[in-house]
């Protein structure tokens, strides 16, 4: 199998952890009181269950573990800054989920992760040699966390984007060559999908702001991982085209708000998953985000290989000339505090 594939294993090992650990860590949540209580803001009806991301975490170290012993997989261990950084924005959300922290207390947290990422984690390329670019990529890694987390508005959303980015991310590095670490990527796709069935509208468990956290940190990893040896105009534009969606939503939330005169770090339900689901209910909401990132996915994989520069600068531009239009249209539903289904 992984002759083919290097590190395949990984991914169903990790999916079966996580059809097992995702309930375990749902008892546990409602034995510690990590629990989402519903709002005006959520359309949950009862408490739910906030250590989903906890039981991917966990989930992906445990496919990962199967794979070398069962399968004598040989796995590179990640380096220091990527483990400590994955642990503290994991502690970040943990604490956050419990006691909501305020905005400037969370930012330091989420600065601390990318600074130990970028410091520690990255490789002998560009973020080592260029301080500017290195402080640039820090940077990066905190929107990418609050993309992410800003995503993780409506049952299965999240769930469902990370495997299909993480498969970007995979096929970038099957099909080009890109130095990215196989076994996070097949772990986090494989985890994802085994917690997306527990997490599908309606929702049993969530993420919390523990397990968005810990994925956007994962995403920035395989971003800045790709990036570090070859950074160039198709490869930025790649990884760019892989993470749109994500990005896509977070501009959005910040210019509309910033446009409405609204706070940006005050919560509301004007996230582009409030307005789909307004329009498309859970269930189509979730199939038409699930489309848009496998689109912007598949352009990143192919942008990533072409030659001309212009060639990729037309393709980029559609992608953004396409969000933009959607994101004009959008501003035209009102945000909902519940989804019609």
């Amino acid at each position: 199998m992984s002759s083919t594939l290097p590190l395949l294993e990984v991914a169903p090992l990790a999916f079966g952890a996580s059809l097992i650990l995702t309930p375990l860590m749902g008892r546990l949540a409602v034995a510690t009181g990590y629990l989402d209580h519903p709002d005006l803001r959520k359309p949950h009806p009862a408490p739910t269950a906030l250590l989903g991301g906890a039981a991917v975490g966990l989930s992906i170290a445990v496919g990962v573990g199967l794979a070398a012993l069962f399968f004598g997989t040989e796995i590179e261990i990640p380096r220091v800054g990527v483990l400590v950084g994955a642990a503290l924005s994991l502690a970040l959300g943990l604490v956050d989920d419990r006691h909501p922290m305020r905005p400037a207390g969370k930012l330091l947290g989420q600065i601390a992760a990318g600074f130990c990422l970028v410091l520690w984690g990255a490789r002998d390329g560009f973020l080592v040699e260029n301080p500017f670019l290195g402080a640039v990529a820090m940077l990066g890694v905190v929107a990418l966390l609050n993309a992410i987390n800003f995503l993780d508005a409506m049952d299965g959303i999240v769930g469902a984007v990370v495997p299909i980015t993480a498969s970007g991310f995979v096929a970038l590095a099957l099909l080009h060559g890109a130095d990215v670490d196989l076994a996070l990527a097949w772990g986090m796709i494989g985890a994802g999908a085994g917690f997306l069935v527990y997490n599908a509208p309606p929702a049993r468990i969530f993420l919390g702001d523990a397990g968005s956290h810990l994925l956007g940190f994962a995403l920035a990893a395989l971003t800045l991982q790709a990036l570090d040896d070859a950074l160039t105009w198709p490869h930025f534009a790649a990884v760019a085209c892989i993470l749109s969606y994500p990005l896509f939503d977070v501009v959005f939330v910040i210019c509309d708000r910033l446009l409405s005169r609204r706070p940006i770090t005050v919560g509301s339900t004007d996230h582009t998953t409030h307005r789909l689901g307004r329009i498309c209910g859970r269930w189509g909401t979730l199939a038409l985000i699930s489309g848009l990132v496998t689109l912007g996915t598949c352009l990143g994989v192919v942008v990533w290989g072409r030659k001309s520069d212009v060639a990729v600068t037309v393709i980029v531009s559609c992608l953004g000339l396409g969000y933009a239009i959607f994101g004009a249209l959008l501003r035209r539903a009102s945000p909902t505090p519940s989804f019609d289904t």
